[in-house]
């Protein structure tokens, strides 16, 4: 999904609606704006419809991702990054959340998602990953 492909979401949204625990409304960590662009979707967006629709549950885009990908950044960089997600205008924050991601690697950027969800009110019932980088 990475390249630009989407052959994998149903694969994925399968297996996770299969096996993963949901509480919730179902909230994806976006990607950067220019991911978006050159791919021509975002990959954790379009999971998260998939799984919500097979799951049967809420899907809600609230979060908004600034500044740069994540990619070439060492552990302590990552880890050291904040503030890279604001609420989208208008959203009607739910009160329990379910956050997905599509990789993690240090927990930075579902942590930094988290905060941003608690402190709005959210109650974070979990996150949920489709990968976990070795980094």
């Amino acid at each position: 999904m990475k390249n630009g492909q989407r052959d994998p979401l149903d694969a994925f949204a399968e297996l996770l609606a299969a096996r993963a625990p949901l509480d919730g409304v179902l909230v994806a960590l976006p990607t950067s704006r220019a991911r978006r662009a050159n791919r021509g979707f975002d990959q954790s967006i379009e999971l998260a419809r998939r799984l919500a629709a097979r799951r049967g549950i809420a899907c809600a885009e609230l979060l908004e991702k600034r500044g740069a990908a994540q990619e070439g950044r060492g552990r302590r960089e990552r880890l050291a990054a904040a503030g890279r997600f604001r609420l989208c205008g208008g959203a009607r924050l739910p009160s329990a959340v379910t956050l997905l991601d599509d990789v993690c690697t240090t927990g930075a950027t579902a942590r930094d998602a988290a905060r941003v969800l608690r402190a709005a009110g959210a109650d974070i019932r979990g996150i949920v990953v489709v990968a976990r980088s070795g980094d």
